[in-house]
């Protein structure tokens, strides 16, 4: 089992001009001071700030401005993190600092995998999507925070709630139930909830362009015509070539009929000058014989002065005759170019007539109207748009069925790491390392009846008097971290307790509890332990490595240059 060591922990305020260095060893650690007040809880909570945490500390602390430098190693190998707010630099051996501008995000995941938390949960924002959790959710079952955990369990730091629903898997993690394996298949369950939410909302945005083409539609969508798209592609094509034909036709039609009425007004105007010029004719004749005692007689069209002898009155008979002949001619023509004219109003109407035939023979008709060939177009356009919407519609749903199916598949390839045996061996575990511990410290009146798993922590916080219920909640931590040295797949962080001597414990319990302690917690382990001066940690303090706090507090100005050259140095 790998486990987690703090070395060496450094702080600094700048704008106290005041640092510090404290020194942690492997197994036991003591930080404690005759009075209370001097930075104990303070600085344990420091440790777990710079990695990431936030404990809950206090507005003066939090006004001096610290940044803190921890040094610390995992299976042998060295670490270091600085973090200055939020901005966190972390090293690992002799290679360079890297530094994350925040703890979530990038830091989480490179620090997830120095401890082998694989634990991933759905963003708050996003529920489709995985995140690393903060280093918070790591450090919860080894930190017993002196103000939080002894009340409420799994309530260690500030800032949790920014991840929902998070307790279950955390604290299954923590205790063996599930491993990296879970969250493989659980990113691959959300991959597949992810195409279904965007499979869910192509499906939205087609019912709106439903809505969108029938609005625009309004008789479309109320009609029904019964044609497949091959009926309706040969039909438009024998409509076009038709009206093709007939419009070419009309249109010959239409300029021949321009140009023999045009035809007709010029000889009608013709005929009308020959049928004057005959009647001047005849006047000019009459007024020549009628009229002898004149040599000239002038004529009456165009005012020329003619010489009125016999010559003269035979060309005016012959004239007239030319005229009439002429006139014969008009008609004759007149006569050949109203016939055309007729000719043509019938071609002209009988085109009509077949246009009217093909409007007639696209034409729907049910009990209460009539739809012209544009309407029929229309229709069938918005069946067409219809059908083609509702085809990607149903395309959509199953593809949401097939990932709905991915799932279940997946969840059932999940459920398989943990065996029955398993969860059993891990209850059981839990179960005995509790009543165990209990016994220990001497809560055994404490009701187990509904607690089972170690994820049942309510009744174990609710049960008994005050000083009962603290050391109920030690003997629940206390399991829990055994569990997770028995079972779990991460590296084992040292176990902070802070302040074991809760609710005025009796000196004989004060001793149980020490027992446990010192008993129960594997030699392997770092074991860093907030509490005051007290003869009962005669036996702890003899192994521990002592941090005495004076009234000082933890910052001192002497040591500020050193270790400010140390922090310059890092951050440049």
């Amino acid at each position: 089992m790998k486990n987690l060591y703090f070395k060496q922990l450094l702080l600094l305020s700048n704008s106290q001009k005041s640092a510090n260095l404290f020194e942690f060893k492997k197994g036991y650690n003591l930080i404690t001071a005759n009075d209370n007040s001097v930075g104990k809880s303070t600085l344990v909570k420091l440790l777990l700030w710079a990695m990431g945490c936030e404990p809950e500390l206090d507005g003066t602390w939090k006004s001096l401005d610290c940044k803190v430098l921890l040094h610390f190693s995992i299976n042998e190998i060295n670490y270091s993190v600085l973090r200055d707010a939020n901005l966190i630099y972390l090293k690992e051996g002799d290679k360079d600092f890297i530094k994350f501008t925040s703890i979530s995000g990038d830091y989480s995941k490179v620090f997830s995998q120095l401890v082998d938390f694989k634990v991933l949960l759905p963003d708050r924002s996003e529920d489709t999507q995985l995140i690393t959790p903060p280093p918070a959710y790591y450090f919860l079952p080894f930190y017993i925070d002196q103000k939080r955990s002894w009340a409420k369990a799994w309530d260690n730091f500030e800032k949790l709630t920014q991840l929902a629903n998070w307790n279950p898997t955390v604290i299954k993690y923590h205790v063996g139930y599930l491993q990296a394996k879970h969250f493989e298949y659980e990113e691959e369950y959300h991959i597949e909830q992810k195409k279904i939410k965007e499979y869910m909302h192509e499906v939205e945005k087609i019912d709106y362009a439903l809505e969108v083409v029938t609005s625009h539609t309004i008789n479309a969508g109320n009609t029904e015509v019964t044609l497949d798209s091959t009926v309706f592609e040969d039909m438009t094509q024998e409509i076009q070539k038709e009206l093709l034909d007939l419009s070419n036709q009309q249109e010959d039609i239409l300029n021949n009929l321009s140009n023999v009425m045009s035809d007709k007004a010029y000889l009608e105007h013709q005929k009308s000058l020959a049928e004057h010029l005959m009647k001047e004719l005849d006047k000019d004749y009459v007024f020549s014989v009628e009229n002898i005692d004149s040599d000239e007689v002038e004529c009456p069209l165009c005012g020329v002065i003619h010489e009125n002898s016999l010559v003269n009155r035979a060309s005016i008979l012959s004239d007239k005759e030319q005229a009439n002949e002429q006139l014969i001619t008009i008609d004759s023509k007149l006569k050949t170019v109203n016939n055309k004219i007729i000719n043509l109003r019938k071609k002209s109407t009988d085109i009509k007539s077949k246009i009217n035939e093909i409007n007639a023979k696209y034409t729907v008709t049910d009990e209460s109207k009539q739809l012209q060939l544009n309407e029929v177009i229309e229709t069938f356009a918005y069946q067409s748009i219809d059908r083609n919407i509702k085809e990607t519609k149903k395309e959509k749903l199953l593809d949401i069925e097939d990932c709905k199916e991915n799932q279940k598949s997946i969840k059932k390839d999940q459920s398989k790491l943990l065996p029955k045996e398993r969860k059993d061996d891990i209850n059981n575990a839990f179960m005995d390392l509790l009543k165990t511990y209990i016994k220990i410290l001497d809560v055994e009146e404490l009701s187990l009846a509904k607690v089972n798993t170690p994820l049942n922590y309510n009744p174990i916080i609710k049960e008994g008097g005050a000083a009962e219920g603290a050391r109920g909640i030690l003997a629940y931590y206390l399991a829990i971290y055994s569990l997770s040295d028995m079972y779990a797949d991460e590296v084992i962080s040292p176990l902070i307790i802070d302040t074991p001597n809760q609710q005025e414990q009796s000196h004989k319990n004060y001793e149980n509890i020490m027992k446990l302690i010192t008993t129960k917690i594997p030699s392997d382990k770092q074991v860093i332990m907030c509490a005051m001066e007290n003869n009962i940690l005669k036996e702890y303090e003899e192994q521990a490595n002592i941090i005495n706090l004076d009234k000082s507090k933890l910052l001192k100005k002497s040591k500020y240059t050193q270790i400010k050259t140390i922090f310059d140095e890092i951050e440049g």
